[in-house]
């Protein structure tokens, strides 16, 4: 690219300045102790696409001060605990990075400094957690929701702010309206009339707590515009320097959604934006040998669907040459699998461009969408007919907090599936399955898919009752998953994952329905991968106790440890966990250290007293250093933090005490 384009670099400046000030307010939560994990992942992208966008500017220095930013974010993220020094040089080099546009020396000296710190920095730091989660996540093993994605403030119309005050005021009032009616009910009232009178007022109380829900929830929306302000002069300058005539549409600019997602997907559809003038439009005077206009067309569109919104990056080109896509995958050992060959798009690195240019080749551009879309459960859909252009599609979530699942039971279990990515829905008697060599398969519109029992992906037990089936979009393509029933769609509350529980692989995060229930979020790509892969069952998988007061946390590591390869049972309290270990055989236990009664160090005393010798994991996100002490002193194996900020910790930890890292892979 042209870095002395003046249109260019005035969008450059507009997202460096957005970006670095993340970066300097990320780092000055750091040095305060108050950075939320949550949102590092997302400095972390921030820092990296400064370092791509002025790499192809030509802005060396910009670049490699993005890099070391980087590069010292990956470490945080990991939970390392990084020098004061360095934490203030990470502040003053984001700081400086939009004055390098015109003067690239003012971070130089400090890039100097950071490699300093990097070449000294082998040894481990010590890992810790940046803050305590929130209340109601479970004692550590959930993220928080209240927590921005993308760090930063949303302006909140003052109107909309008061209307939701005086709304909260009416419910208010709903509520001490029931708590007299039970004050009637004690003075003797006409039981009928009072029945009528309740439920009358509870309907009127659960649609003001709805009410309240949504409008608390819209005071985070901006609206899409924000995302793709400066996309017209973007799609002029690429037209420009690529020689071809570009007419570029935006609709539903005005569609309202949480401004983290808008903040998420700017830079995918930029990546989209590139792909569809570079690959799609074809030059003028192709165009006009093929009958048709010289002047190629470029559209972004939103629309809304029920909770949903589908953004649409769509071009009227040459569409996607399916030949050429095969062929490069086979050179590069990728699996062709006609007649869908849409999977291959989305490896990270495919490319069917003969050489990486300024503008595209680097095979980034679906991966970024579809990555961006899977950090909300969203999904991404790609269409194309060769001759007449490619249309690529993220079904996203309006909001980060209130996202809709299909419920589903495998048996006594009961799991979520993000809505966006189920494409339909059908009874098992009704469905077209065959039977292959490779396993089940569903035929779907014309094509062939593999079949799935959703308990061989989450590693329960297979229930005799299967009768329904849905179809679920992966990034590996279509896939059909079977279930015992679909039981309903709920709008919910969805939490990812903190990092102890992350990298099983199977889930994305759990919702709290009240009443200390949890469910629990599928991944769908990890169905297409097991669909695919056919993973051989795991005979005598290791045994692992859970002990835990908390039904919703029981219910979470039972999930989790499931899904990663091992048999769990689950006990309530000491009393019952004595009973389970003396009538079953188990190769481990999962102890929480804080429960009524009986603590978790009482409980281990009693085990190595009775000679139980298997290997025992507390987790604790309460005890103080004496009490950590305890535990270690009757006898437990390994003492984790339920806000451990190493990923996967608890199922790595329980493999090599067991020597079972192998045997349990499920794919």
């Amino acid at each position: 690219m042209d870095p002395t384009n003046p249109e260019l670099k005035r969008l450059f400046r507009e997202e460096l300045e957005e970006r670095s000030g993340r970066l300097v307010a990320g780092a000055r939560s750091l040095i305060d102790g108050v950075l939320d994990h949550d949102s590092v992942e997302d400095l972390i992208r921030d820092a990296h696409t400064i370092k791509g966008s002025s790499g192809m500017l030509g802005l060396d220095a910009i670049r490699e001060a993005a890099l070391r930013l980087e590069q010292m974010w990956k470490r945080v993220a990991k939970g390392e605990k990084l020098p004061d020094e360095v934490l203030v040089s990470m502040e003053a080099t984001a700081g400086r990075l939009v004055a390098a546009i015109d003067s690239p020396t003012v971070i130089e000296d400090i890039v100097q400094r950071v490699d300093a710190t990097i070449e000294h920095g082998d040894q481990k730091s010590e890992v810790v957690p940046i803050r305590q989660p929130e209340s109601g996540s479970l004692g550590g093993l959930l993220g928080s929701v209240s927590e921005s994605l993308l760090g930063g403030a949303t302006r909140v119309d003052t109107g909309e702010l008061y209307r939701l005050i005086n709304r909260i005021v009416e419910v208010s009032l709903d509520a001490e309206a029931l708590s007299d009616l039970s004050l009637v009910s004690i003075e003797g009232a006409d039981p009928a009339v009072f029945r009528k009178t309740w439920r009358s007022q509870l309907e009127r109380l659960s649609e003001s707590i709805h009410d309240v829900q949504d409008r608390a929830v819209s005071l985070a929306n901006v609206s899409f515009f924000e995302a793709v302000a400066t996309f017209p002069q973007f799609v002029r300058y690429l037209a420009r320097r690529m020689g071809k005539d570009v007419r570029f549409v935006l609709r539903g600019e005005d569609i309202q959604l949480d401004r983290q997602i808008v903040d998420l997907i700017r830079e995918p559809l930029r990546h989209l934006l590139v792909n569809a003038v570079d690959h799609g439009i074809e030059v003028p005077q192709i165009r006009t040998s093929a009958g048709k206009p010289a002047t190629g067309t470029v559209s972004v569109s939103a629309q809304m669907y029920d909770d949903q919104i589908e953004v649409t990056v769509a071009d009227d080109g040459a569409g996607i040459d399916w030949d050429r896509v095969a062929d490069k995958a086979r050179e590069q050992g990728l699996p062709v699998v006609p007649p869908d060959l849409t999977p291959v798009l989305f490896h990270q690195g495919f490319t069917t461009a003969t050489e990486k240019t300024d503008f595209s080749g680097d095979g980034e551009g679906l991966p970024a969408a579809a990555a961006a879309a899977e950090q909300i459960s969203g999904a991404v859909h790609l269409t194309s007919t060769p001759g007449e252009g490619t249309s690529v599609s993220m079904a996203l979530p309006v909001s980060m907090v209130l996202q809709n699942v299909v419920v589903v039971a495998v048996g006594t279990h009961f799991w979520g599936l993000p809505e966006a990515s189920v494409e339909a829905a059908m009874p098992l008697s009704k469905a077209e399955l065959n039977m292959t060599a490779q396993g089940r398969e569903l035929t779907f519109k014309s094509n062939a898919i593999p079949c799935v029992s959703l308990s061989v992906a989450a590693g329960v037990p297979e229930p005799s009752d299967e009768s329904e089936l849905l179809v679920v979009s992966t990034r590996s393509g279509l896939v059909a998953v079977t279930v015992s029933e679909i039981v309903d769609r709920r709008r919910v509350a969805i939490k990812n994952l903190g990092p102890i529980l992350e990298g099983g692989g199977h889930i994305t995060g759990a919702a709290l329905l009240g009443g200390g229930q949890v469910l629990v979020v599928l991944d769908p790509n990890f169905l297409g991968l097991v669909a695919r892969q056919r993973p051989r069952p795991v005979d005598g998988k290791p045994r692992v106790l859970v002990v835990d007061d908390s039904a919703g946390v029981r219910q979470l590591l039972a999930a989790t440890l499931n899904g990663a390869g091992f048999d769990v049972e689950v006990a309530g309290g000491a009393r019952e966990a004595l009973t389970a270990v003396a009538t079953d055989g188990f190769d481990a236990m999962v102890v929480d250290y804080s429960m009524p009664r009986s603590n978790g160090v009482e409980l281990v005393r009693a085990m190595r007293t009775a000679e139980v010798r298997i290997p025992i994991v507390m987790v604790s996100g309460v005890a103080t250093p004496e009490e950590k002490n305890a535990a270690w002193d009757v006898g437990v194996d390994a003492y984790l933090d339920k806000f451990d900020l190493r990923q996967g910790v608890l199922t790595k930890t329980l493999r090599r005490l067991m020597g079972v890292e192998d045997e349990v892979e499920t794919a």
